[in-house]
């Protein structure tokens, strides 16, 4: 983990608006019955996005991306009915396209020799 002025500032932003958003679903999802589900939810995806943010090789960027892959989709697909399935979709295929440019990056860099 590296821990400097960038990632510190990047992660109080995290915070900031993670923040934010639960105070913001007290309110919006105020007698809804799973909002347990969805605090746990976002609370997973602060600290993938921490692991993300603090990793210093990339075992761990690998483990905060796929971190945050998950728990994005299963914010996104959190009403479960057929158009929250649909955008949940686009989610994971963004995620994959993101996973296909991580592998590129390190296959270019080792290919570099770095």
């Amino acid at each position: 983990m590296v821990f400097d002025t960038i990632s510190l500032l990047f992660s109080c932003s995290v915070f900031f608006i993670s923040a934010n958003v639960c105070w913001f679903s007290v309110g919006y999802l105020n007698g809804e019955l799973f909002i347990k589900r969805f605090t746990y939810l976002v609370f997973f995806f602060v600290v993938s996005i921490n692991i993300l943010i603090y990793s210093g090789n990339l075992i761990t960027v690998l483990l905060g991306w796929d971190g945050l892959g998950i728990t994005s989709f299963l914010l996104v697909i959190y009403y479960q009915n057929s158009y929250s399935l649909g955008a949940g979709l686009i989610t994971v295929l963004t995620n994959r396209l993101g996973d296909v440019g991580l592998i590129l990056s390190v296959g270019l860099l080792l290919y570099g020799g770095h």
